[in-house]
């Protein structure tokens, strides 16, 4: 075995060919955003993803009950929302070049706002795999109100709760 073959074999290294593969996987995506899994599978005690979106992309409000969720971004800009247990917003963070790092707590209902394009975060939380629990207040993925919450989120403030119209 080579050098280079023993590298690859000991590291998952994620170089700018497989990254910008990644990126490009986000555009095409109906969803506009692409999971590259770094852990080997949802038994594993640390969950960890690479996680690529596009402006557009909607991740539904919603909780981990028995995990804590850690991010770091990589490239792009991207808001992190929190909400009570009605749907009233609690807080606004932007993820960008100057605070690139957030840890979210147990059982804190949030949701994340794509500003760029390319944006990429990491994504650690212990495992196993947990199944993310979905806010009732906020549309499911899909549905008609959903394009319409999500540009809400987009300068939805502390203390504002959304109305379908």
């Amino acid at each position: 075995m080579t050098h280079a073959a023993a590298l690859r074999h000991e590291f998952d290294l994620v170089d700018a060919t497989r990254l910008s593969r990644l990126i490009e996987e986000a555009h095409i995506a109906p969803r506009r955003r692409s999971h590259l899994l770094l852990h080997a599978g949802p038994e594993d005690q640390v969950q960890r993803l690479l996680i690529a979106a596009q402006p557009g992309a909607y991740v539904r409000p919603h909780q981990h009950s028995q995990q804590w969720e850690f991010l770091t971004l990589q490239r792009g800009c991207i808001d992190v929302l929190t909400f009570d247990e009605v749907g009233v917003v609690q807080g606004r963070i932007q993820l960008d070049t100057r605070t690139p790092v957030i840890q979210i707590a147990v059982a804190t209902r949030h949701t994340c706002f794509v500003r760029t394009p390319d944006t990429v975060v990491i994504e650690v939380k212990p495992g196993p795999y947990w199944p993310n629990e979905f806010c009732d207040w906020a549309p499911e993925e899909g549905e008609p109100d959903a394009a319409s919450y999500l540009s809400w989120l987009g300068s939805a403030q502390p203390g504002q709760k959304w109305k379908s119209i």
